[in-house]
This record gives C-alpha cells, sequence and structure tokens, in this order.
C-alpha cells in the first residue's frame, strides 16, 4: 500500500504543475523589479515636490532678508538727511535702497511708501507721504521729513514662485510681503528737507 500511495502522491504533483506552473525565477525577479519601479515613481514624485519646496522656501527667505536689510540700510541713509541734489532727497533714498536689493525684478520706485510726521506735531496730525505711483513726485514731497521728524519707510514686494506646482497655493503665483521700517531723523540742516 505505501508504494501505491506514493505513486499516487507522484502523478497528482505531477498533474498539479501541470494545472499551477512553478514560478520561474527569472518571473520573480520580473515582477520584483516591476514592484520596486512602481514605487519608486510614488516616492520620487513626493521627494522632489519636497525637494522644490525647500528650495523654494530658501529663496522666499533670502529674498525678504535682502529686501528687509535694504530698507533698514535705506532708512540709516535717510535719517542723516543725506542728498545728492537739492530737492532730490526721496529720490536718493529710492535709489539708495534699489542698488542694496539683490533680489532681480524688485522696482522700489514703484512699491516704496515714505512718510513722515515732523517732530512734536499735534495728535490726529497726517503724516506727509510719497507713495511711489506715478502722480507723486519724489522731488520736493517732503516725505523724507525735517530733523528730528519720525519716518517710516515701508515696501511691499511680490514675488514670483520658481516652481510652477508650488505656485498653484498663492495667489495670482506670487509670494507678497512688506518690509518696514520706522526711524527718528538726526539733526542736520533744515535747508536738505524736500
Amino acid at each position: 500500500m505505501g508504494d501505491r500511495m506514493a505513486k499516487f502522491n507522484r502523478r497528482r504533483i505531477a498533474e498539479t504543475a501541470r494545472i499551477l506552473p512553478v514560478n520561474s525565477a527569472a518571473s520573480i525577479v520580473g515582477s520584483a523589479k516591476g514592484q520596486a519601479f512602481v514605487e519608486f515613481g510614488m516616492v520620487i514624485i513626493l521627494f522632489l515636490l519636497l525637494c522644490f519646496a525647500v528650495m523654494e522656501f530658501g529663496w522666499l527667505m533670502f529674498a525678504q532678508m535682502n529686501v528687509q536689510q535694504a530698507v533698514d540700510d535705506g532708512g540709516r541713509y535717510a535719517s542723516t538727511g543725506q542728498e545728492g541734489s537739492s530737492g532730490q532727497r526721496v529720490a536718493n533714498i529710492v535709489s539708495f535702497i534699489q542698488n542694496e536689493i539683490s533680489v532681480p525684478n524688485v522696482n522700489v520706485a514703484q512699491s516704496i511708501i515714505i512718510c513722515s510726521l515732523a517732530n512734536g506735531a499735534p495728535a490726529g496730525t497726517a503724516p506727509t507721504c510719497y507713495n511711489g505711483s506715478p502722480s507723486s513726485s519724489p522731488a520736493g514731497s517732503g516725505a523724507a521729513g525735517g530733523p528730528s521728524a519720525t519716518v517710516t519707510i515701508s515696501l511691499v514686494t511680490p514675488l514670483t514662485l520658481m516652481t510652477p506646482l508650488l505656485s498653484k497655493f498663492f495667489s495670482g503665483g506670487n509670494y507678497t510681503f512688506t518690509s518696514s521700517t520706522t526711524f527718528k531723523n538726526e539733526s542736520f540742516s533744515p535747508s536738505t528737507t524736500d
């Protein structure tokens, strides 16, 4: 009976092998390659998105710090009362800030707001402002203030994001920030007040 059972088992195994073929080593390796390729495709998308987000964030932080530093330096320059020629103090401040910025496509002349309030001005007094619009002339505006005046310089900067996929998360594909500084003018000759 033992021989019969052994014969039966061998025949049964042979029949099963014809119905359910044993996977060859080549098909197992091919299956593993395909699975690895699909997994790689899923992970690489997330990895690249993360890399681009880190680069974009770094660029935005650099730009914001660079523009803020330029506005601070412009405020220091303005507080000394310097001007290249009579009636050009605000234009010189705008030019000074523009030269300090190393971020491309930032137009200081169109985006700057300079407002001053004379020292000891009564409460409710409106400040004198230059807003960078074409109708606002920097010459003779008085926006940079006189000696001991409190002056605020603000610069609104829109930056276009480099990555199109990430730019969809920001309105208009731009990241907009405001850099500002407030200072009190030093004592200088009132003749340099525009």
